[in-house]
């Protein structure tokens, strides 16, 4: 039986780049809100940080697109797409038109406040509860208020969509039309369920309402209670699926992600003017509460593939891409273009590349094997070989621990550090692994132990530059150590449905999706609880191996920890440890993954974007702050305007 996965900590969606996952399957991120405590207020309101002059006042009627949008390069998209945010197809960057409640402006969350405030104009966070304040000013694109009524309408419509926040919410609340209380179950960790709400896309009630049923907070909590969130159970999970609640949830599921209305009725700065396969056009909308400072009169976004978009920024056709990782020599061209052209890349804070190989395919299931790849494979010269050059735009692993470097350097101390194994290119070390698990070198191939030549592929989503030349790299390690790999691409429609059903020996992937409390990284990867799942699920019935794309486990050893089941001990970690005991967790899980390598990590990913200056101006500064701005739910020139950058020349 497969089961609607839920949108939160332990069930996370894992796939590509962190904008195709929240364009593509809607996924929700996660981060400690360091600032908003119990008992605090947070006010976020941002100056003119950017400087310089405001154009708020082009007249977009009277402005032409062709001379004055800002253009937007990015991936191409579904030739049907719907104007319904919980369509498996949305419009591309719908949030130039949608609003959040706030947005997540700082993944490495320096300052006092990580969120930059939308539609709420702030927020106080208790020990058991948040209280939203909205934006009195705010109104919807058919000029009629945005009140309270439509935020826990949209709050609503996400728990019908099985958005899992609501296992933590006991009730929800409005005691006036710009106040919304939420107060929560008293194991939830407040700071994490923040960001589900604040990334809870605000749709009108009187066009979503007709998706809440009667009843629906009994119908939510009656769902979740059955569930067991904290230790979820093949019989709890279908229990749920099953009940009343749930066959209420689905029937209004179905209808939800089916509905595809005539027009979209926005809270944002741009009304859509117009969607299809080829582009989608925004024009500014003079409405929208903070619309003096939204500079640009349209925005135009156009599918590109990686040479068409290094071509429309190096020749000033587009302001923007965000989705490509260019060669070293075009990095440099650009680069070499001054004010005109330009490229950045900043070690990401939310993933890391990692080979995954899988343990029903033979020899993958034995250790020695896995820590002997990891000593062969060369990371230091992979991720300068893959971008053809010496620029290092991907951070090689220097310690694999299955998190990336942002959170390991967060939560571990250098001493810490140092007691993990490095891993470093050891060929001897390697040699001695494998002899000693019974294989033998024969005319300088490997034998298995079970006497056959030690062979296997590496599947790589076909359309990806840089995997597909990470595959033939690593072949080539591999090769020369006497191990035979092929390299084949792979359909990338089918690409993680097959990988995710354990269909390939060897893949690659962006790995730990989780944001927040650091045990989420490794429950993206390890913790899911419905099926399809990278590693055994919560739900797995103690028979069979794991249909799946990892296959450790389901128990394991954690020091720190004892015998413990993987994906249900991740599962509450994230859900219900307290900030003050997640160095410890880190720690614990951090020697599980380094002594088992259920994963081979390669390097951390790089954010990746260029521009060009030939029309607009005033770009912000090359800082996580601003260049990670665009995958927590809003459109990313949007908050800049609003902090002063982008100018019009």
């Amino acid at each position: 039986m497969m089961w609607k996965v839920p949108d939160h900590l332990p069930v996370r969606a894992t796939g590509r780049r962190l904008r195709l996952l929240l364009v593509a399957l809607c996924s929700l991120l996660l981060i400690t809100a360091a600032a908003c405590t119990g008992g605090s207020s947070t006010n976020g309101g941002s100056g003119n940080s950017g400087g310089g002059s405001n154009n708020g006042n082009i007249n977009a009627d009277t402005a032409n697109p062709s001379t004055t949008a800002f253009r937007w390069g990015t991936r191409a998209w579904a030739s049907s797409i719907s104007y319904n945010p919980y369509s498996p197809t949305p419009v591309p960057e719908y949030n130039f038109s949608l609003l959040n409640l706030a947005v997540v402006s700082d993944w490495d969350r320096p300052g006092d406040n990580p969120y930059y405030p939308e539609l709420a104009q702030s927020w106080d966070v208790g020990a058991h509860s948040i209280t939203f304040h909205l934006q009195p000013k705010a109104t919807w694109q058919d000029n009629t208020p945005l009140t309270s009524k439509d935020v826990v309408t949209s709050f609503r419509v996400a728990g019908i969509d099985y958005n899992s926040v609501w296992a933590a919410i006991t009730k929800i609340s409005a005691p006036d039309d710009h106040t919304v209380t939420v107060d929560l179950q008293s194991w939830a960790v407040p700071q994490n369920d923040l960001l589900h709400l604040l990334q809870i896309v605000i749709v009108p009630d009187k066009e979503y309402g007709q998706f809440v049923p009667s009843d629906v907070n009994r119908t939510l909590l009656a769902y979740w209670k059955d569930y067991n969130i904290l230790k979820p159970t093949t019989a709890s999970i279908a229990k749920a699926s099953g009940s009343a609640a749930g066959k209420v949830m689905t029937a209004n599921s179905g209808k939800l992600v089916k509905y595809n209305p005539k027009k979209l009725n926005g809270d944002g700065p741009y009304t859509l003017q117009s969607a299809n396969v080829s582009g989608v056009l925004y024009k500014k909308w003079n409405g929208f509460w903070d619309a003096a400072k939204i500079t640009a009169p349209y925005i135009q976004v156009t599918p590109m593939d990686t040479s068409t978009e290094y071509g429309a920024i190096s020749s000033g056709n587009i302001e923007f891409e965000s989705d490509n990782q260019f060669t070293d020599p075009q990095v440099t061209t650009l680069n070499r273009q001054g004010s005109n052209a330009h490229y950045t890349f900043l070690p990401s804070p939310v993933q890391q590349v990692g080979l995954v190989v899988n343990f029903n395919h033979y020899p993958f299931n034995l250790l020695p094997v896995r820590q002997a790849l990891e000593y062969v494979i060369d990371r230091h010269d992979l991720v300068k070989r893959d971008a053809g050059g010496q620029i290092v735009q991907d951070p090689a692993e220097e310690t694999p621990d299955g998190i990336n470097y942002s959170e390991a350097k967060q939560f571990l101390t250098a001493d810490q550090f140092a007691k993990l194994n490095h891993y470093p290119v050891d060929k001897a070390k390697a040699t001695t692994l494998l002899q000693g698990a019974g294989f033998t070198l024969q005319k300088g191939k490997w034998m298995t132990p079970k006497g056959q030549p030690f062979s296997f592929t590496i599947s790589e989503q076909a359309g990806i530059p840089q995997f597909d030349e990470d595959g033939l790299i690593i072949a080539g390690y591999l090769k020369q150590f006497g191990i035979d790999v092929k390299v084949e691409d792979v359909d990338p429609a089918t690409y993680t449905t097959k990988q995710q059903a354990g269909d390939f020996a060897a893949s690659q992937t962006w790995m730990d999706w989780g944001q927040g409390a650091p045990m989420a990284d490794w429950a993206a990867s390890f913790g899911q609880a419905s099926t399809p799942a990278w590693n055994y699920p919560i739900s797995y019935s103690g028979k069979g191996p794991c249909n799946c794309a990892i296959g450790i486990g389901p128990e394991a050893d954690v020091p720190g920890l004892g015998h413990v089941n993987i994906a249900s001990e991740l599962n509450r970690e994230a859900n219900q440890a307290d900030p003050s005991t997640w160095s410890k967790y880190t720690w614990a899980w951090a020697q599980w993954f380094n002594q088992n390598l259920p994963f081979l990590p390669l390097y951390n990913n790089a954010f990746h974007e260029a521009s060009s200056q030939t029309r607009y101006t005033n770009f912000p500064p090359d800082s996580q702050k601003w260049l990670w701005t665009g995958l927590s739910g809003a459109a990313q020139p949007v908050e800049w305007m609003q902090a002063g950058y982008l100018k019009l020349k």
